[in-house]
């Protein structure tokens, strides 16, 4: 679906359409998103510029970064944007390539240059700009066991539960020599009075 600046230009232009998106989920070879994007929104002209306001309702398929068990969830994600039918013209860069560095209002700017929008490309771009870098399946995940790989949501874990980090080998060196010195909350104790 296309959105025509010059349909808002008399009043808003609300809009509603299912799009089908298929961006894959990074690092599997399944779908990002199960089923179709449902997308409701509007365009408002607020001269010059106009102004779009959009909701997505889709439900997607991620994998958790701590038990690597798949996992579905719902997702309600609003948006703006600030539309422009005008490009503006960016300073060259010190280094004359004509790169610039984006200002934060700029990511909540689109150009529309044709004077349309691609309601497609914009909703693939936000549904993978919404995932988590680190997906969780649930908070309280106790994700795999770093001995001997177990699921430790779907399977009790037989070894230690109380393995030694070497990286700490130099903090046990001093609680050794601190010894007896440990009052019961594990601080040194001191002799001297507070005054």
């Amino acid at each position: 679906m296309h959105l025509q600046l010059d349909q808002a230009r008399n009043g808003p232009l609300n809009w509603r359409d299912d799009v089908a998106v298929s961006a894959a989920d990074p690092g599997t070879e399944g779908p990002l998103v199960l089923g179709c994007v449902d997308c409701r929104g509007s365009l408002t002209f607020v001269g010059p510029d106009f102004l779009l306001e959009a909701r997505l309702r889709y439900r997607q398929r991620l994998y958790c970064g701590r038990c690597l068990t798949a996992y579905e969830e719902e997702v309600e994600l609003p948006l703006a944007f600030v539309v422009t039918g005008r490009a503006e013209e960016s300073p060259p860069a010190e280094d004359g390539t004509g790169a610039h560095e984006l200002e934060p209002e700029d990511l909540s700017t689109l150009v529309a240059a044709e004077g349309e929008i691609d309601l497609a490309v914009l909703v693939r771009e936000q549904v993978e700009l919404n995932v988590p870098m680190k997906p969780i399946c649930d908070p309280g995940c106790r994700g795999l066991c770093p001995q001997c790989g177990a699921n430790r949501e779907q399977e009790a874990c037989t070894c230690g539960s109380e393995q030694f980090d070497p990286r700490w080998s130099g903090l046990e060196a001093i609680r050794e020599r601190l010894g007896g010195d440990l009052n019961q909350d594990n601080r040194p104790r001191t002799t001297r009075q507070p005054t």
